[in-house]
C-alpha cells in the first residue's frame, strides 16, 4: 500500500511545510518524480509526488497557474519546492 501524502509530510527528517491542499493529505503517493520540465505531465502517469528546485518555474501568477493546472491534469499527489537554491522562499504566486 502506498503511502498517504499525510505520511510523508509528518516525516520530521524532511521538514515539509504543506502551504496549500491540506484538504488533500490523504492522496496516496505512487511515485516521487524530480522534474525541472516547464511541462513535466507527458511524463506522469498519476500519483506522484513532484520535486523541482523551481529553476524554470515562473514567478508570474498565471504563469504559475498554468504550471499547477499541468500538474493537476496529470493526476499528481503533490508538488514539493525545494528552496534555498533557485528560490529563497515559495513564491507567492
Amino acid at each position: 500500500m502506498p503511502p498517504r501524502l499525510r505520511d510523508v509530510v509528518a516525516l520530521p527528517d524532511l521538514g515539509l511545510t504543506v502551504l496549500a491542499g491540506a484538504s488533500a493529505l490523504d492522496h496516496a503517493v505512487r511515485w516521487v518524480a524530480v522534474s525541472e520540465l516547464e511541462d513535466p505531465g507527458p511524463f506522469l502517469e498519476g500519483g506522484e509526488l513532484v520535486l523541482t528546485t523551481g529553476m524554470r518555474l515562473p514567478t508570474k501568477a498565471a504563469a504559475c497557474s498554468a504550471y499547477v493546472a499541468r500538474l493537476v491534469a496529470a493526476d499528481v499527489a503533490a508538488l514539493g519546492l525545494g528552496v534555498g537554491l533557485s528560490h529563497a522562499e515559495v513564491p507567492a504566486a
